[in-house]
């Protein structure tokens, strides 16, 4: 039986199949870009044929998508159009704070954090419940992430070109990434991937505010109270005890400013902080390789191809 787990975000896209030790990445995709339902399965297609050394067809492939179709009928329509391009006999899709909650939480009950180019926040209580937080996208939420920390990073950047800011070590930060524009708004609007490429300076921002920067070093902490904020939220459907949190993505990985300023708020908020089991990756294989979806079940879209 070959299982495959998919995890499709902005910045990439990881392929691995079950018992394989590594994955394979390719670019990602976000909701912006030309037709992003056939880009990330020409995507998916992509690693599957890098991963796929045997030529074997795939019995189960879990996909915990950033880009997740909105509608059902567009879930649907997905896995028909990834089944005509991957030998798949059975798909599950999922949006990716499903697949990074089932990575974090191998028994399901607690809150998964995931903090990539954007946030999914998404937990299970201790009644079995399922409570998804933010995970609005860059237009009209995802407060925290790198879209977030960058976007608020370029701002002060152009608020001090201006003269309508204090000066910052931002700004020469970001002329070593995106180069001297004498318009950067406009040169950032008119990249390919703006949102990706303006997600890429939150790197930037948290070694700005490591070294000391007092702008870059506020927006980390506003970064960490929308986080907690999240957190919380979820956990106000826990009817007994604390909630546990468990976090993940690059953003927040060992060592970085917004992991050390998240971690005591999320103490000082009430909330027992844990090491994620797994990535959201792991997440997808684990369910790639389970008998039943679980509490998942109604998260899942399923596809099967008919005999």
């Amino acid at each position: 039986m070959i299982r495959v787990g998919v995890d499709g975000g902005q910045s990439s896209i990881r392929l691995q199949v079950a018992g394989a030790a590594d994955s394979v990445v390719v670019g990602g995709v976000g909701r912006l870009e030309a037709d992003p339902v056939r880009q990330v399965i020409e995507r998916v297609a992509e690693a599957w044929e890098q991963a796929n050394g045997s030529g074997a067809s795939i019995d189960r492939m879990v996909l915990g998508l950033t880009t997740l179709p909105s509608s059902a009928d567009g879930r649907e329509e997905f896995a028909r159009l990834l089944a005509q391009a991957v030998p798949v006999q059975e798909v599950w899709l999922a949006s990716d704070a499903v697949t990074a909650h089932a990575g974090a939480f191998p028994d399901a009950e607690g809150i998964s954090l995931t903090v990539g180019t954007g946030v999914a926040c998404m937990g299970i209580n201790d009644a079995g419940e399922s409570v998804r937080v933010d995970g609005d996208g860059f237009l009209l939420g995802d407060a925290g992430g790198a879209f977030w920390i960058g976007a608020r990073g370029v701002g002060a950047v152009l608020q001090e070109r201006d003269g309508r800011g204090p000066a910052t070590a931002l700004s020469s930060a970001c002329d070593a990434r995106y180069g001297y524009h004498r318009d950067l708004a406009a040169h950032l609007h008119s990249l390919p991937r703006p949102v990706d490429e303006i997600a890429h300076f939150a790197v930037d921002v948290q070694a700005a505010a490591v070294a000391g920067d007092p702008l870059a070093a506020a927006i980390i902490a506003a970064a960490a109270d929308e986080l907690v904020n999240a957190a919380v939220a979820a956990a106000a459907t826990w009817h007994a005890g604390p909630a546990p949190v468990a976090l993940s993505g690059r953003v927040v990985g060992e060592g970085t400013a917004l992991r050390q300023a998240l971690l005591p708020r999320l103490r000082e908020a009430g909330l027992e902080v844990r090491d994620a089991a797994g990535s959201p990756l792991e997440g997808s294989l684990r369910l790639a390789s389970a008998p039943e979806p679980g509490p998942y079940d109604h998260l899942i879209t399923y596809w099967k191809r008919s005999a």
